[in-house]
């Protein structure tokens, strides 16, 4: 069967589609930002639990999370329905037919995001009194934050490949998962390991905005941030090199010199990371984050690379219909413009009032 007679037919766009690239990629940083934060700081925190389990007091880092990280998850979920959407507009016919093969474990999301986010606040909220009980509750919701990256890894992978998509003619009860793709556990530790990287440089960041308002348990935050993003980077590469290798040879050729572009990105990442592990082993935590940052979109400019390459058989989004109605695109960015700036206002009054610093 030709794999490519599966895919089903593409609706048309109203602009471009270029536009929609980047915004799906402006906005997928950002909720990547934010969703490292929050499983980052998940697991540090449990790490913090294991560890100060016996002690009388909760830790100070594990306190300094608990209170964040309900926060972190709402801001997560709700930055990751623009790229999200824009990625259906994109490759809609693509994704939909992945979500319905692993339908059941897609539905899955949203029960285990709803545990998690509850989990979160008994943490926070009850945190000096569930004693060592808090290392289950903060374990549950790390557990299920992992789930959900998992199911998402997959429909990410499966999404990739309609040559896998057969497998639905034997198995049509929608709990099909992607477990034969090479680059499935890479890809998903890939995404794993970052999270600790930016969770800790999270930290670390807070620690040193708390330092320089003269709070001396800061010093331990930035200590504790650093060491985590340091650990987490270097683990995070020597994935990064399994996930190269596990690439089609066709494919991982354009990385190592087959296309200027595609090797560019890569490696000009890969030393600006090496730029922040420096930058964080001096304690230099503001220029680490700026380094970091450009590591984040230059991965994700990457990583858009490797999405179309792998699809470059079967589809692209520039062949695209387009009906050349802009209107409908100009609202919704004027929108976008003005939503922006009344959350920043709305942050910033967050901020000042104390809820959030």
């Amino acid at each position: 069967m030709d794999p490519g007679s599966l895919i089903p037919a593409a609706d048309a766009i109203p602009i471009a589609a270029g536009w929609f690239r980047l915004l799906l990629l402006a906005t997928f940083v950002l909720h990547l930002l934010a969703m490292n934060a929050m499983l980052g700081g998940a697991v540090i925190a449990l790490a913090q639990a294991l560890g100060g389990e016996g002690q009388p007091r909760v830790p100070p880092t594990e306190q300094a999370i608990a209170v964040k990280l309900p926060f972190t998850i709402a801001l997560t979920v709700n930055l990751g329905v623009p790229p999200l959407l824009f990625l259906q507009v994109h490759y809609g016919n693509l994704l939909y037919t992945s979500a319905v093969l692993m339908a059941a474990w897609w539905l899955s999301i949203f029960v285990l995001a709803m545990v998690a986010y509850y989990a979160a606040y008994v943490y926070d909220f009850r945190l000096a009194s569930l004693g060592r009980v808090r290392t289950l509750v903060i374990g549950l919701a790390v557990l299920c934050l992992l789930a959900v990256a998992f199911v998402f890894s997959n429909s990410m992978t499966l999404m990739l490949k309609p040559t896998a998509w057969t497998a639905y003619f034997a198995n049509p009860r929608g709990t099909n998962l992607n477990l034969a793709d090479p680059t499935l556990w890479p890809r998903y530790l890939h995404f794993v390991l970052a999270s600790l990287a930016v969770g800790g440089l999270g930290l670390a960041g807070l620690g040193s905005w708390r330092r320089r308002r003269g709070d001396l348990g800061g010093k331990e935050l930035v200590r504790v941030g650093l060491n985590w993003f340091i650990w987490g980077t270097l683990a995070q590469m020597a994935d990064g090199l399994w996930f190269l290798l596990s690439l089609p040879q066709e494919i991982m050729l354009l990385f190592l010199g087959g296309s200027v572009s595609h090797t560019a990105l890569l490696w000009l990442g890969v030393a600006m990371g090496v730029g922040a592990l420096v930058l964080a082993s001096k304690g230099r935590v503001p220029p680490a984050a700026a380094a970091a940052l450009g590591t984040v979109v230059l991965m994700a400019l990457t990583r858009d690379l490797l999405r179309a390459a792998y699809l470059k058989p079967f589809f692209s989004p520039e062949g695209l219909p387009v009906t050349a109605q802009a209107s409908p695109a100009l609202v919704f960015l004027a929108a976008l413009i003005v939503g922006s700036i009344l959350i920043f206002w709305l942050l910033r009054l967050a901020a000042g009032a104390g809820k959030e610093s």
